[in-house]
């Protein structure tokens, strides 16, 4: 556990408009995806039965777990985590019971405004700031995800395979995390 005195020098997200642009410019010359400011998934930690907890945390995998769920920047980063969950939650349940989806939904987190990605067209849409997710969860303005259709368009293959390349940050960040953690390979 990160003592409170040292959790701004460990954990220090960004708040301000312009923190999340200087994100979205990294996602976007890194992984060719605008105005997407990091990367939101989830990992099971596996557990050993407490006693007396029943299947409070026994998970859809088979086995006994505790969620946790991060947000990743562009460089590996984590700004955000939760970590924990009421009985068997998905991830998108989790996040639906986060403080950061209430930020998000508020928006009260600093995010910019939303303005056009290019000005090449006359008919200019504004497109809002967001974070990547997975199939796992909803689509909302503030959060991307691939399409889930089976029978897709060649331009919707294209558009999946940019936010689930960009998403490989989150991946990574996971793994950079249990590499330097080796606990995290095993049951607890």
């Amino acid at each position: 556990m990160i003592p409170k005195a040292h959790k701004d020098e460990v954990f220090s997200p960004p708040v301000t408009p312009e923190s999340w642009r200087a994100a979205a410019s990294q996602f976007k010359q890194t992984w060719n995806i605008p105005h997407a400011v990091g990367a939101l998934d989830g990992k099971h930690i596996a557990i050993k039965k407490s006693s007396h907890t029943g299947s409070l945390f026994y998970n859809y995998r088979g086995c006994f777990s505790i969620p946790l769920l991060a947000l990743v920047e562009v460089d590996y980063k984590f700004v955000w985590i939760k970590f924990g969950g009421k009985r068997h939650m998905s991830d998108a349940q989790i996040f639906g019971d986060s403080r950061l989806f209430n930020f998000l939904e508020r928006e009260v987190l600093g995010l910019p405004p939303a303005f056009p990605l290019t000005t090449s067209s006359d008919d200019l849409q504004d497109m809002p700031f967001f974070i990547l997710g997975d199939g796992a969860f909803a689509l909302r303005k503030f959060l991307m995800k691939p399409y889930s259709r089976r029978k897709m368009s060649s331009e919707e293959r294209i558009f999946n395979y940019r936010p689930s390349r960009g998403r490989r940050v989150m991946e990574n960040g996971f793994g950079i995390l249990a590499s330097k953690f080796r606990c995290l390979l095993r049951t607890l």
